[in-house]
């Protein structure tokens, strides 16, 4: 029910939705109509102004650190799922703008920074069609030359609190280990709660972080784009679920 709860919650703070209703809700109440249009139109323009987004993205980031500033050795990197798509067709794996975090674990494995890496995802839908994101991540990792017995994968979760809870019982046995955490910079927050809520001691490797320089032209910090719409409703949904773990755990 949480998750049913949660995914119902994620589709209702969407910008875009809200600014879709103020639009639609002004062609019913005429009296109205004025002040809902300037409110849709300062939304339209405020949730797509990238340097708005980029802000508000900076000030909720945790601290970012380069490969080489990792001077310790883990037993292994955990991976968050939530990288990437496949496609059942064509046999491939589709990566989106987190696709980072496999990418650096990759990278981190063959600099002996870690020395397995584990790959926490399942399927975030809420109906299974049985296609699960750790399982064609250890086919990738597998296709880049890491050896099987150094890749471990956990499928069951569906969130990042699940994460944490199936990523705990897999490394239930495994002794006193040190473990690196790497997801996106913007989930780092939320995903570093919930292992510690979880009794697990990690240290962070954050990835896809916002640049901390700014560009000043007008393009930039007047126009909206849609990207930033897309980025709005990722931090919010990212702030909600912060918010919603707190509660709830």
């Amino acid at each position: 029910m949480f998750f049913i709860v949660s995914k119902i919650l994620a589709f209702l703070i969407k910008p875009t939705f809200w600014i879709l209703s103020l639009l639609i809700a002004s062609l019913f109440f005429k009296k109205k109509r004025k002040i809902l249009l300037i409110i849709s139109v300062c939304s339209f323009w405020f949730f797509g102004n990238a340097f708005i987004v980029d802000l508000a993205y900076k000030t909720w980031e945790e601290d970012v650190i380069s490969v080489s500033e990792v001077k310790e050795t883990y037993d292994y990197g955990i991976v968050l799922g939530g990288f990437s798509g496949y496609d059942e067709t064509k046999k491939i794996i589709e990566f989106n703008d987190s696709g980072d975090r496999l990418f650096y674990a990759v990278q981190l494995y063959n600099l002996g920074k870690i020395e397995k890496i584990l790959v926490s995802g399942g399927n975030g839908q809420l109906i299974n069609e049985g296609y699960m994101e750790a399982n064609w991540s250890k086919d990738f990792l597998l296709d880049c030359g890491i050896p099987e017995q150094d890749i471990l994968t956990e499928g069951k979760s569906r969130n990042t609190w699940e994460n944490a809870k199936y990523t705990s019982e897999t490394l239930e046995n495994k002794g006193n280990i040190k473990l690196l955490l790497i997801t996106s910079a913007w989930h780092m927050k939320r995903a570093s709660y919930c292992f510690t809520n979880n009794y697990i001691s990690v240290d962070k490797f954050s990835t896809d972080y916002t640049p901390q320089n700014i560009k000043f032209d007008l393009e930039y910090i007047l126009l909206p784009n849609s990207t930033s719409y897309e980025r709005w409703e990722t931090l919010i949904k990212e702030w909600v679920g912060y918010c919603v773990y707190r509660i709830r755990y």
